[in-house]
């Protein structure tokens, strides 16, 4: 039992040690181009281990993607109770924390294939929170909406804004959070006009 322990902790170390130094190549704006010999040699493992973790190259960036989520920005998947704009802005706070983290999310090959994941799963909450938010919405502005609203919940719609507009951090995901609340009163708006039998 004890060997079994001190191998599950082994594994443990040795895997982490490998997305750790993923990280690095990733804040420092190379990971697409770091080989898997580098990332196991900056790691101190052999690349027979590597291999045993992460098969292949995907299998090492899902595990990646997941873990940095998790583990180093702490990502929210899900929209909670606090709603839509609220999950914006604890989300874009985590981010500004790691700003490098999260532009080479955005800008790189390897940063687009470590968001993938999340990206689909965010989705689909933001549907599913945007259902509770303004029910009575028809399908073409769901679809609509949600797809307004999985851009400007992500870190490049403020990034964006931040490089474009010359605004600082904060006031882009300011911005951000007054354009996605005005949307979602455009809708409540729209839905109980509908309800009362109104025109749109």
């Amino acid at each position: 039992m004890i060997t079994q322990t001190l191998r599950a902790r082994q594994a443990t170390l040795a895997r982490t040690a490998v997305l750790e130094a993923l990280l690095r190549h990733l804040e420092s704006g190379d990971a697409d181009a770091v080989s898997m010999d580098d990332l196991a040699r900056e790691a101190g493992v052999s690349r027979r281990t590597l291999y045993r973790y992460f098969p292949t190259r995907d299998e090492l960036l899902a595990a990646a993607g997941e873990w940095i989520r998790d583990e180093v920005l702490q990502l929210p998947v899900d929209v909670g109770d606090e709603g839509i704009v609220a999950s914006f802005r604890r989300a874009a706070a985590r981010l500004e924390q790691h700003p490098r983290v999260a532009r080479a999310l955005l800008r790189t090959e390897t940063g687009r294939m470590l968001r993938s994941g999340y990206r689909t799963a965010r989705v689909t909450a933001i549907r599913e929170a945007l259902k509770r938010e303004v029910p009575g919405l028809t399908r073409r502005e769901l679809e609509r909406a949600a797809g307004v609203l999985t851009y400007l919940c992500s870190s490049g719609a403020w990034i964006t804004i931040q490089d474009e507009s010359a605004l600082d951090a904060s006031d882009a995901q300011a911005a951000v959070a007054w354009a996605i609340e005005t949307l979602l009163a455009r809708l409540r708006e729209s839905a109980r006009a509908r309800s009362r039998g109104g025109k749109q």
